[in-house]
């Protein structure tokens, strides 16, 4: 299924019950997701280990008869769109998607959107699990560095890993891994990273002596 046509279904189901009430017909849900979609799109800011997306979004629509009942459930059907078309896509949010709604009546329909980056936690989607029972690398954001420096978001303090050493993330509904250009190398059962591999439950990855088992969540 295309990631428009999962987007409409998931919006499809709104558009009866307490999203007519808060519609009013003057807005459909799912344009308004695909404006969602937009927004971030253009709001993409572009970092050394890919793109980041707005995770912070404040729609403001007028024209459309308030019924505050209805927000909730809309506004946490939006944000989960926002979280799957980012995984989709291979985009990193720095903190939950967060979406808003204000309501305004009276005048023409209209929609505007406000959106920015607010850090904040983010749930584990894979693990890396080392030998022994240590303490897993927990991957919370999509597009995390893997590296020996401090700021690395799974930290390897091993002095034969390199600083910025690995990139893992998930787009097009697979996980991926990347060397960054690492004298020590990255690998995956066995054999060195070239172009990013897909990796599965179970893979080995290696970073240089220093090995885990990817582990999604």
């Amino acid at each position: 299924m295309s990631l428009a046509r999962g987007l409409e279904r998931r919006l499809e189901r709104l558009v009866d019950g307490f999203a007519a009430r808060l519609f009013g017909g003057a807005v459909h849900p799912v344009e308004l997701g695909e404006r969602l979609v937009r927004e971030a799109d253009l709001g993409l800011v572009p970092r050394e280990t890919g793109p980041v997306a707005p995770n912070d979004y404040l729609v403001h629509l007028g024209g459309v008869p308030a019924d505050s009942s209805a927000l909730g459930p809309v506004q946490r059907e939006l944000e989960q769109v926002i979280e799957i078309t980012a995984v989709e896509r291979g985009w990193r949010l720095d903190g939950p998607a967060r979406v808003s709604i204000v309501v305004g009546e009276g005048g023409e329909a209209s929609v505007r959107i406000e959106s920015g980056i607010t850090p904040g936690p983010r749930p584990t989607w894979a693990r890396l699990l080392p030998p022994g029972g240590r303490m897993p690398l927990e991957a919370t954001h999509n597009r995390s560095l893997v590296g020996r420096s401090g700021s690395a978001d799974l930290h390897v303090s091993d002095a034969e890993v390199s600083r910025r050493h690995a990139l893992i993330w998930q787009e097009l509904g697979s996980t991926w891994i990347a060397d960054l250009g690492t004298p020590n190398g990255t690998y995956v059962n066995g054999e060195r990273v070239g172009d990013p591999p897909s990796l599965a439950a179970g893979d080995v990855i290696a970073l240089g002596p220093v090995s885990y088992v990817f582990k999604p969540v």
